[in-house]
This record gives C-alpha cells, structure tokens and sequence, in this order.
C-alpha cells in the first residue's frame, strides 16, 4: 500500500521552549556533529540566559549542547535572521533566536508517510518530534524522537568537544 501526504489537512503549531537556552544575538554559529541517530547542536547562548543557566566566570562565553536522539532529518541553513519571515513556519509563529516545537508537524506527517511500515508508537519506532532553533545566519531544523540539553560550558571549544564525545 502507498501512503499519501496531504499537507492540508497538518496544522503545525509552533512552540517556544524555554528548558533550552535561547541563542545569542551577537555571536559564533552554531556548530553541528552528528552520527546516523544522533545530532548534537552546540551554539552560544543569550545573556540574558547566563543567570539561569550559569554562573559562569567573567571571562567565559558560555556555550550550550542540547542532544537530538533518534533524528531522522536534520538541516542547518537559510533562512537566517534578516529572512526569517520567509519560512513556512512564520505565521505559525516561529521567532528570531529562539528554541521551538513544532507540534502537529506537517515535516513530521511526511516523513511517516514515506516510511512504510513505519508508524509512530509501533514497537522499536520513537514517535517522532520536531525542533527549530532559529540563529542569526541560519535555522536549525530537526525531527527526532526528543531534545536534552546536555550540558552548558563556558566557552565554545568545550562544547564542541563534548560533543564529539558523545555522537558516538
């Protein structure tokens, strides 16, 4: 039997998380390691988040690195601060620097549609979830089962190498 995937009838609800850091405005990209299963983003984080997720020292340049287990798709590219409102997201809500959910996702219902035989909550399959982090030159988009933010480091050469440690 082949499924068909109607975007029409998906009603994607974006939705802000705030248990992740939100992005720095002013500084580095975010930098991205991942195996066939696991994506691990790491990227700056806002000031005005360094109280809630700190303390950090006043040399630091607080990274954090939040773990995608389960993905099955992910991207990092346009559109980028300056044309965010380009997105297909945009109505639904999807804002600058920011950590998102897409509930009702219409990238998650197409993804299941071509994967026969595979329908969420089957045994050994995860259902299957979408993320958006939004940066300054770039969006992040990933489907996985979950996000965790494993750690929070004081500065970016940390992070990635923690990162590296854990993809494997």
């Amino acid at each position: 039997m082949v499924s068909t995937f109607d975007a029409s009838q998906q009603e994607d609800q974006v939705v802000l998380l705030d248990s992740a850091p939100h992005p720095a405005a002013d500084a580095d990209e975010p930098f991205l390691v991942a195996s066939d299963r696991r994506v691990i983003l790491t990227y700056p984080i806002a000031e005005e988040d360094f109280e809630r997720f700190g303390p950090f020292d006043p040399g630091d340049d607080p990274f954090c690195a939040v773990l995608f287990p389960d993905a099955i798709f992910h991207r990092l590219g346009p559109p980028g601060d300056g044309d965010l409102d380009v997105h297909p997201l945009a109505a639904q809500g999807l804002s600058s620097y920011s950590v998102h959910e897409v509930v009702n996702s219409s990238l998650c219902a197409e993804i299941a549609a071509v994967q026969v035989g595979a329908t969420p909550g089957d045994a050994g399959t995860p259902a299957r979830r979408h993320f958006v982090v939004t940066f300054g030159a770039s969006t992040f988009e990933c489907v996985a089962s979950d996000y965790t933010v494993i750690g929070v480091y004081g500065a970016g050469e940390i992070a990635s190498r923690e990162a590296f440690a854990l993809v494997r």
